[in-house]
């Protein structure tokens, strides 16, 4: 018999361990509000790899949730940008958790252990990306890294590359924040508490329409340059 797999708002499909994986020639379904548990090095993808590899169609709803704890090195798998995901968590000590592809989500980008690698790909975040706890790692790329709903480093570590870093509101309380040889715009505010802000050789542009506080936490900036209609508070 056919047997369809959905998993609906609310609940968590956690797979097991790297080699788990959902089979059959029934569909599969990840529904929006949603979440699932990926342990596969090859992550989930539309072919015949990963955690899910029903034969029928394979639907990762838009607002669907993910976390990525495998036991290895992960590639996040063509899966995840079916369609916009909503929350993203990467859980995965002692390993990488890489982009194969351009990647916006509407919810957070959560990294508690692990380095995500943005993997030379664009990636944007509609919420909150934090950075948490040591052992927690960002890599960013060679291209735009788009953090709409904030950055915040707490105790965890963000390495800029090449490619543009845009943040609203930056948050470092512990950790460490490298600036990106690229583009670094802030629209909103930079508060520093603790942790080491290293500035590299670039230039901090300031971008907010309105009023911006900069606390610096007594940290240098290599360069800093102001563009927005607002002013420093």
């Amino acid at each position: 018999n056919t047997i369809n797999f959905t998993v609906n708002a609310g609940a968590t499909l956690q797979m097991a361990a790297l080699l788990t994986t959902i089979t059959g020639d029934g569909s599969f379904t990840l529904s929006s509000g949603a979440t699932l548990g990926v342990t596969a090095a090859l992550g989930i993808t539309t072919g015949g790899t990963g955690n899910i590899q029903v034969t029928g169609t394979r639907t990762y709803s838009s607002g669907a949730n993910y976390i990525y704890n495998g036991t290895t090195g992960q590639v996040v798998g063509n899966g995840l940008t079916q369609n916009t995901p909503g929350n993203l968590t990467i859980n995965n000590p002692g390993n990488t958790v890489q982009l194969n592809n351009t990647t916006s989500i509407s919810g957070s980008l959560t990294i508690t252990n692990g380095t995500f690698n943005a993997n030379g790909q664009t990636f944007t975040a509609g919420g909150l990306a934090s950075v948490n706890g040591v052992g927690s790692t960002y890599q960013a790329s060679t291209n735009t890294q788009a953090l709409n709903g904030g950055l915040t480093i707490a105790g965890g570590t963000f390495t800029g590359s090449t490619g543009t870093v845009s943040v609203t509101n930056l948050t470092l309380s512990s950790g460490t924040l490298s600036a990106p040889s690229g583009t670094f715009n802030i629209s909103g505010d930079w508060t520093r508490s603790g942790g080491t802000f290293t500035p590299g050789v670039n230039t901090v542009t300031f971008t907010g329409a309105g009023t911006q506080n900069l606390n610096s936490g007594g940290s240098s900036f290599n360069n800093v340059s102001h563009t927005g209609a607002g002013g420093f508070a």
